[in-house]
């Protein structure tokens, strides 16, 4: 649903723009409503969620960030955004959906005998990752890397199984594919070894800012985070000004979480524009704070693309090895899962020449980000999660998704 909600929002755009530039001020305090008066927990990425839940496999926690309202939410307002121009993505709430089916799937007897709730969200998220990307590997690594850090995970086998049977729905649904497709670039990295040295401290740098602002914004103590938690739907409404505005500057790539743009772009078939990555973070952010369901995860990557593409031309360097490459440095320098950014990015495009590389560069980007934002963007928002137990008998109040003590915020 969320990829025919972005084809259609292009469409719109290139159709009727005035239209399409009416939608996000219109659509993110609906959206907003929804999430704080009927789906609760569904607002924002999902993936701090599940964290939040690994860390305190709670009933009553479970409930509220992984239970039918928010499953519901992220499956139904998610597309809804989307197709109103937010630049988000579908993978991140793929995980929270994920995770909430396995801890649904828990509550079973014979299940619960056989695993623990803690292994089944981990296992629930992993797959969604997999099942997003079509990245078995990748999801694998996720779920040791990310939603199981610092924490031993008692029964693998149910990762596994979950991984397998996301992998085979996946196949099944779109058959065997890569995400961006199949890339045979490559780059001499020995002798090119000052380029990607470069590029590995700039992505760090850039993904670092990125994952700061993203923070600032839901932090209560910040200005803007301020209005945002007085102010929600006006904040919310005021975002969707702010994306559509963009737009008529920047045009429809703004909007979206730039896959299209991105995939293009990789099989040389379409030029981003200098100025992509940085419209697309700035966008992303903004949609990010409006406290609407969507991912992160996705945008993240298309900055990092956005970002080498743009760097490939201040060095007449060869564009596609080092938009690889910059997507993983900049994810590596938002998740700090190293491991993870560059397995995922070797499978989306299947190239394995560029292993040795993609390994540096996820290690350089990750330590230089650890000056800018101390941890993963995901933990430290899922640390921000407060859930007040009292609101889930009636309405709670209209408070925006991250900070709120409904939700959280990909």
């Amino acid at each position: 649903m969320s990829d025919f909600a972005g084809e259609w929002n292009k469409e719109l755009f290139a159709e009727h723009m005035w239209i399409a530039l009416l939608l996000p001020p219109i659509v993110f305090p609906i959206a907003l409503w929804l999430v704080n008066t009927i789906f609760w927990g569904s607002g924002g990425s999902g993936i701090p969620q599940a964290i939040k839940v690994t860390k305190h496999p709670k009933p009553r926690l479970m409930e509220r960030l992984l239970g039918p309202r928010a499953f519901m939410g992220k499956l139904l307002i998610t597309p809804f955004v989307i197709a109103a121009g937010a630049a988000a993505g579908r993978e991140g709430p793929t995980v929270q959906i994920g995770a909430a089916l396995m801890a649904y799937a828990g509550r079973f007897p014979n299940i619960a005998k056989l695993f623990d709730t803690r292994s089944l969200i981990i296992a629930g998220g992993a797959a969604g990752v997999a099942a997003a990307f079509n990245t078995p590997l990748g999801g694998l690594m996720f779920a040791f890397e990310e939603l199981g850090r610092r924490k031993t995970m008692r029964h693998t086998s149910a990762l596994l199984m979950a991984i397998v049977l996301a992998g085979l729905v996946a196949l099944i649904l779109q058959g065997n594919y890569s995400y961006f497709g199949y890339s045979n670039a490559t780059i001499d990295w020995v002798q090119e070894w000052l380029v990607i040295f470069t590029l590995a401290i700039l992505t760090g740098i850039v993904g670092g800012l990125y994952g700061r602002s993203m923070l600032i914004l839901v932090s209560s103590t910040s200005f803007l985070g301020g209005l945002r938690s007085r102010f929600p739907y006006r904040f919310a409404a005021g975002c969707g000004v702010v994306l559509s505005l963009m737009a008529l500057v920047f045009g429809a790539e703004v909007f979206g979480a730039g896959y299209e743009e991105t995939k293009a772009a990789l099989q040389d078939s379409e030029e981003l524009s200098p100025m992509f990555w940085l419209t697309k973070m700035v966008a992303t952010v903004v949609s990010f704070a409006s406290g609407v369901p969507g991912g992160v995860f996705s945008p993240t990557l298309s900055i990092g693309a956005g970002f080498g593409h743009f760097f490939a031309g201040l060095t007449n360097s060869e564009t596609a090895p080092l938009m690889l490459l910059a997507m993983v440095g900049v994810l590596s320098a938002v998740t700090h899962c190293p491991i993870t950014a560059f397995v995922i990015v070797l499978e989306m495009v299947d190239n394995h020449d560029l292993v040795m590389p993609l390994i540096f560069v996820s290690a350089i980007s990750t330590q230089v980000s650890k000056r800018i934002l101390p941890a993963s963007i995901y933990h430290l928002l899922a640390n921000q999660i407060k859930v007040s137990f009292a609101q889930t008998e009636s309405a709670p109040e209209p408070k925006p998704a991250e900070t709120t003590s409904l939700d959280d915020k990909k």
